[in-house]
């Protein structure tokens, strides 16, 4: 296996549209028990934005902690910022 190509639980080419940073196995983890990680690949929010968004997946039973739901925040804020 090549570092950064996929890791044992995550075949090549899976969730391409997330790019590699910090919090992206977090977010393809905690997000995926409901819908395609790939879904958020087609908003661009700010922070604030996102906030919101993780919030209502959170109340809605996403299960991570709130230092794992801060994460997934700036990982999605970075990978997917707002249009200018």
């Amino acid at each position: 296996m090549t570092a950064g190509t996929e890791t044992a639980s995550e075949p090549a080419g899976e969730h391409e549209a997330l790019p590699a940073g910090p919090g992206r196995e977090l977010v393809i983890r905690v997000c995926s028990d409901c819908h395609s990680p790939d879904v958020v690949a087609d908003q661009r929010l700010d922070s604030a934005g996102w906030r919101s968004v993780v919030d209502q997946m959170a109340s809605q039973g996403a299960v991570a902690t709130d230092a794992e739901l801060d994460e997934i925040v700036e990982y999605l804020a970075g990978a997917f910022p707002a249009s200018s």
